[in-house]
């Protein structure tokens, strides 16, 4: 009886929880169905059914090449997000299994640097991009990206890392396994780990 109390509370909150990320999702949804639409139609009222046209993507396309702002936002997005894993990856993994007891301190830093505001380094890194040539730049908006977000992307994997179980690594290192190995094993472990939590939870 519990079980079957606890499936139906399930999917009450599952629907629950599809319901407001359809209402949140819906405006942009819209938006996209407009795009497809005609002047005339976009201007006549709600519709969910468009006629789908292009006329307002070569309209837009006609006026300035979108085009190239699009890929800027792509490979600044992309390559900030990889250069931070890059760097993220074996600073959390160092913390979380070999750690010291200036870690937390360490952390505790680092997160306290998303407290300063942003404008406070606007004087000193325009001169060092001024200086190193990456001003106007995206190498220099990807850097910038990855050194905002490095604290929390750090402290995200710190936490993950720590939920691994210490026992899988030792036997993976007696074993040969090289430290990529111990990653690609140790990822793999926790998502078996969080599927028999699941599966025992219903």
């Amino acid at each position: 009886m519990a079980r079957s109390v606890s499936n139906s509370r399930k999917w009450v909150f599952t629907l629950l929880a599809w319901t407001a990320a359809l209402l949140i999702f819906f405006p942009i949804l819209y938006a996209i169905i407009t795009s497809f639409k005609s002047e005339q139609e976009a201007i006549a009222g709600f519709d969910l059914i468009p006629s789908f046209t292009l006329e307002s993507y070569r309209e837009v396309q006609s006026q300035y090449n979108y085009f190239r702002p699009f890929m800027n936002s792509v490979i600044i997005a992309v390559g900030s997000t990889v250069l931070a894993l890059l760097v993220a990856i074996p600073a959390a993994w160092a913390m979380a299994f070999s750690p010291t007891k200036r870690t937390k301190d360490i952390l505790m830093w680092m997160l306290s640097t998303k407290m300063m505001p942003a404008v406070a380094v606007l004087v000193p890194i325009y001169l060092i991009f001024l200086r190193t040539g990456l001003l106007d730049t995206r190498t220099g908006l990807v850097i910038v990206l990855m050194l905002m977000n490095l604290p929390i992307v750090v402290w995200m994997l710190y936490t993950y890392f720590r939920e691994i179980p210490g026992e899988i690594l030792e036997a993976a290192r007696m074993d040969g396994a090289t430290l990529g190995q111990e990653m690609l094993i140790s990822r793999a472990a926790t998502f078996g780990a969080v599927e028999m939590r699941s599966a025992t939870a219903t």
